[in-house]
Formats: structure tokens, C-alpha cells, sequence
């Protein structure tokens, strides 16, 4: 779509989770190692904001969920004087489907129908090649390659702030790994590793 010329002005719905979010963060770092001098808004969610708030050369603008439908209201605001050349609907969702239908863009990519999720494909015109066993990182980069983004180095750099950095040197004075052992509760949800894939792990780090 853009391989012979760059987009201006991208919009990216990616509202949520935490983790999700790191993985649009990979697409955003992309798009700018791609075309530095486009200009990027992210729609994303207030708890998700918190962590990505503080990051350079992105405006964010912030759905905050717990205001009900006025947060819709507050995004349709923001949004109203804004075009974009390419919106990307990385989040299959009810909210985000109609924060989608609020952006103005020629062009609004979705997933593919299998994954497409809450009819998003409804509120999209175009979509992202059919796949299978991706990881989550993986399907979002497909938006990145659908219009004509290269491959670069991953990278996922948040600015860390003085007190922040101060806090986490006082919580410990070696290095440390995080494991963080659940995804969502949802049913039949087969992205939870089974225990013994985690004893495994922290035994190779405690060995290694």
C-alpha cells in the first residue's frame, strides 16, 4: 500500500491488554524505523496509557472504559478534526470495532475474517492475510507488512523515568527475572502454559 511512498498521518486502535499493547508497541517502533516523519496517534486504553503515556513522537489518545459511553464521546472528540491515510485495527473487539467506525480513513485494516473478532470485519475495508498459530506479536506485524512496512529490528524501548528506575533499584540490588505465570481467565483459555513448563524455566534460571 505504501511501498513507493510513505504514509503521513497512521492511526492504531490497540486498546488493550498490557501485554497486547507491548506487542503494537513492536508495530509503532517499526512504522518509525520505516518512516520516521509520519505521524502516529494511538487510540489505546487508560490502565495501558499509564505504561506507553510517556513515549516520544506518538499522540495517545486515551479511551477510558469506566466512563461508559462518554467515553466514547471523548474519543469521537479527538478524533473529529483528524484524517489519516491508513487506520489499523489491531484490536478485534466491541469497543474498539466502533472506536474503528469513528476514525476517518480511506483505507482501515482489520484481521482477517477467522480472526476477526465481534463482526470487526463489519467495520473494516480491508484485511490482513489468513493465518494460522501465530503468536500475537506475528498477527500484529502483519498490519506493518500489509502496507508495505520492511522488516527491522525489534525493539519495544518505553522511556523509564528517574523514579521509576529508583524504585526498582531499591526492590533489589541483584538482577532478577520476572514470571509471570497467567494469562486472562477466560474458558478453555490454552494460552496458559502448564505448571511443570514453568518449574522447568525457573530451574534453568536458577541453574543458569
Amino acid at each position: 500500500m505504501f511501498a513507493n511512498s510513505a504514509p503521513e498521518d497512521v492511526c492504531i486502535v490497540r486498546l488493550s491488554a498490557i501485554g497486547d499493547t507491548c506487542h503494537a508497541l513492536a508495530v509503532v517502533r517499526n512504522l518509525q524505523d520505516n518512516w520516521p516523519d509520519a505521524r502516529i496517534t494511538w487510540v489505546i486504553g487508560r490502565t495501558e496509557a499509564t505504561l506507553m503515556g510517556d513515549i516520544p513522537d506518538v499522540e495517545f489518545i486515551t479511551f477510558d472504559k469506566s466512563k461508559g459511553l462518554r467515553a466514547y464521546a471523548d474519543v469521537r472528540r479527538q478524533l473529529r478534526d483528524k484524517r489519516f491515510d491508513v487506520a489499523l485495527c489491531m484490536h478485534a473487539s466491541v469497543r474498539a470495532n466502533v472506536l474503528c467506525h469513528l476514525i476517518s480513513a480511506p483505507h482501515k485494516v482489520g484481521f482477517d475474517k477467522a480472526r476477526a473478532r465481534d463482526l470487526q470485519w463489519l467495520f473494516t475495508n480491508q484485511r490482513i492475510p489468513s493465518a494460522r498459530g501465530e503468536h500475537a506479536l506475528e498477527a500484529m506485524m502483519g498490519f506493518a507488512r500489509y502496507i508495505g512496512a520492511g522488516a527491522t529490528d525489534l525493539r519495544w524501548d518505553i522511556p523509564i523515568g528517574e523514579a521509576e528506575q529508583r524504585f526498582a533499584s531499591e526492590q533489589s540490588t541483584s538482577p532478577g527475572v520476572v514470571i509471570s505465570p497467567c494469562s486472562s481467565q477466560r474458558s478453555r483459555n490454552f494460552r496458559n502454559w502448564p505448571v511443570d513448563n514453568y518449574v522447568a524455566v525457573a530451574r534453568h534460571l536458577h541453574d543458569h
